[in-house]
């Protein structure tokens, strides 16, 4: 889940036109004050590296439309049109 929050992230970023953030060196990253924000055990946690080409997965997850034709019931179509649905 952590390359699609990244991915997600990042190309709401570039889609908007808002700076990228540089990426965080790992001897930058205080796993103790995150821990301690955390409300968490320095034992447990642990730096992890995250990587996505955002292109590409936009390609495949954000960019991609499909059409779809369905059936529903006309009690509920009836619904959904009165409530502009």
């Amino acid at each position: 889940m952590a390359v699609d929050c990244l991915a997600g992230y990042l190309y709401q970023l570039q889609k908007n036109g808002d700076n990228v953030p540089s990426p965080s060196s790992v001897d930058g990253i205080d796993i103790a004050q995150i821990a301690e924000k955390l409300e968490a055990s320095v034992d447990v946690a642990l730096v992890n590296i995250i990587t996505v080409d955002v292109a590409e997965y936009a390609k495949v997850h954000f960019e991609k439309s499909v059409r779809k034709v369905l059936t529903i019931p006309a009690q509920l179509n009836k619904a959904a049109l009165e409530e502009n649905i």
